[in-house]
């Protein structure tokens, strides 16, 4: 049975206390789940994803991951998620090995299969022969896959991963969806914020949807077409946009009834 791995109530965030990033953002994430948030640039995507590991914090709301709330504990939670940033930043002096066995060691990998974990991931990735190359000679695809690598070497039950395929080949985009396909069915959870909904719609089970800061729909293809009133063929990109046009117009007025008790305004 799946069990909720992350849940963000009605969080609020403001940038220089007049750009509100997030307006009242609510989200699950369950295990055995990967989890889609797509929105329009602007949408508060990276926003929330800061807020789940740590790097910024709400302004109101709350926040719990994997059944802890991560302001009253803001550090421990972390040792069982994987973030992998849209645009890693990654040491150039060191080699592609030497990088990922120290991600290992701060990550508490038993030390006696730190040696064959990172050359398990570095096959798997297709890195093998860049092994003890400096990560200064990389390309952008290889820096990818290699932050991926750093980011679930030590098997965490929750990965967040920010725009993960920009910059890999199609072949290394296939091999890290069935990597990922993989954490969710043996039980892990996979956050993946992303703009190519054709990927959204292949690799995720469902779909969240924001837009100004709020979610706007959730659930995986059928449910969001029936949200959206769609025909059995619509597409997930026609069903984004749809649902964002929607959410973006402004509520019909509701006509006050004028009574005896009714304010003058």
């Amino acid at each position: 049975m799946s069990e909720i791995t992350v849940q963000l109530d009605h969080i609020f965030k403001s940038y220089d206390g007049t750009v509100r990033a997030l307006n009242g953002l609510s989200l699950t994430v369950f295990s055995n789940e990967i989890l889609g948030l797509i929105g329009p640039n602007g949408a508060g995507k990276t926003t929330s994803i800061k807020i789940l590991v740590g790097l910024l914090q709400a302004d109101a709301g709350k926040v719990t991951v994997l059944g802890q709330d991560i302001e009253l504990d803001p550090v421990s939670y972390k040792a069982q998620i994987g973030y992998m940033p849209e645009a890693p930043s990654l040491p150039d002096y060191l080699t592609a090995s030497e990088f990922l066995g120290y991600v290992a060691r701060i990550r508490n990998v038993p030390k006696d299969q730190i040696k064959d974990k990172v050359n398990k991931f570095m096959k798997d990735l297709d890195l093998g022969s860049k092994t003890n190359e400096l990560i200064s000679t990389l390309s952008k695809g290889m820096r990818a896959k290699l932050a991926f690598a750093a980011a679930t070497i030590h098997d965490p039950k929750l990965i967040i991963l920010d725009e993960p395929l920009i910059g890999i080949d199609p072949a290394g985009q296939h091999l890290l969806k069935e990597r990922l396909t993989a954490i969710a069915q043996r039980g892990g959870s996979v956050l993946v914020s992303t703009h190519q909904l054709d990927t959204a719609e292949r690799l995720c089970t469902k779909v969240a949807i924001i837009h100004h800061g709020k979610n706007v729909a959730t659930g995986d293809l059928a449910a969001l077409r029936q949200q959206a009133h769609a025909g059995a063929g619509q597409s997930l990109e026609e069903i984004f946009l749809k649902l964002t046009e929607e959410a973006g117009q402004p509520e019909p007025e509701v006509p006050r009834r004028r009574g005896f008790f009714s304010r003058r305004r």
